[in-house]
């Protein structure tokens, strides 16, 4: 390593050349190989079902909400994986959609098969299938001074209006 500092030093012409290649190089992939997007596209490849069951303990959930579930769309094609979780006055299960099909048609199959269950117990309410969305600030903004509350809060409304 030593020698190769030492062999730049005596050959100036050289170290420029490798400067001017790494500096293009980088430019290079800056402009037409890193993509740049203001809002990052990230989708979720999978489908959640969830049943409030108000009161309910969570062996009741279990029993009650989730293993219908999962029984009832087992056998769709499409499923990666499937995750239940049964909790106080809310069931809940995911299903992680293979990378081969579409969310959508899937959610729609579970839609169908999850509306066709008869037996959930009286007191649930009616099943909510949808595909999460995960949402990612893109800014952040904090806004601070030795001024009231109703001026600081003047001062975010017109910032947050010129943004």
């Amino acid at each position: 390593m030593k020698g190769m500092i030492a062999w730049f030093a005596r050959n100036d012409v050289a170290a420029n050349l490798l400067m001017v290649t790494i500096l293009f190089l980088g430019a290079w992939a800056l402009t037409s190989r890193i993509p740049l997007e203001v809002f990052p596209a990230f989708e979720l490849d999978a489908v959640s079902v969830r049943v409030p069951f108000p009161g309910a303990t969570p062996a009741e959930v279990e029993e009650g909400i989730t293993v219908k579930i999962e029984e009832a769309v087992q056998d769709l094609p499409g499923i990666k994986t499937l995750r239940s979780t049964a909790a106080e006055n809310i069931g809940s299960v995911s299903i992680e959609v293979d990378s081969d099909h579409d969310p959508r048609q899937l959610m729609n199959d579970v839609k169908a098969r999850v509306d066709a269950i008869s037996t959930f117990p009286a007191d649930s309410e009616r099943p909510i299938v949808y595909l999460p969305e995960i949402r990612r600030d893109v800014i952040t903004l904090v806004i601070s001074g030795d001024v009231s509350e109703k001026e600081l809060r003047a001062v975010a409304e017109r910032v947050r209006d010129e943004i």
